[in-house]
């Protein structure tokens, strides 16, 4: 196993680490009123998170290939950029899941994250982080209703 190949299972499996503070929402209590959605934010994180997961899989599409024939000062340039790309992907991503889902959609594509194609290998999920959960059963609460509190 190579370096690069374990951080990219990192990406798409590790722990998660604290991020997008100002945006985290924190579990309420049943009944308790849950924030306003602002759509707009979540548009714009989710075109941050888009744009930097295309950067991300183009570079590493091609990357085992031009690191394997590189000499060593450009495998260092390679790797750092490598390193750069998955880290903006990494931080976009759990930013746009801090930010309520405004909508039915936006919680399909958080759940769809969490036990869908990213799950990793063994079966688990990208995060089972508690503010994590407690992010997603707030959107489930918000868009279910009063009746579902």
């Amino acid at each position: 196993m190579t370096t690069h190949t374990t951080r990219r299972a990192l990406i798409g499996g590790a722990g998660l680490v604290a991020v997008a503070g100002s945006l985290a929402v924190t579990s309420q209590a049943r009944g308790a009123a849950l924030p306003a959605v602002d759509r707009s934010a979540w548009d714009r994180a989710f075109k941050a998170m888009t744009i930097a997961t295309a950067e991300d899989d183009a570079n590493a599409a091609g990357f085992d290939a031009l690191y394997d024939v590189a000499d060593k000062d450009t495998q260092t340039a390679l790797y750092a950029e490598f390193e750069r790309l998955g880290e903006v992907r990494y931080e976009a991503t759990w930013a746009l899941f801090a930010i309520p889902a405004p909508d039915h959609a936006a919680l399909l594509w958080k759940t769809e994250y969490l036990f869908g194609d990213d799950m990793c290998p063994n079966g688990s999920s990208p995060s089972w982080a508690a503010h994590v959960m407690d992010w997603y059963m707030a959107d489930q609460r918000r868009l279910l209703g009063p009746e579902a509190r």
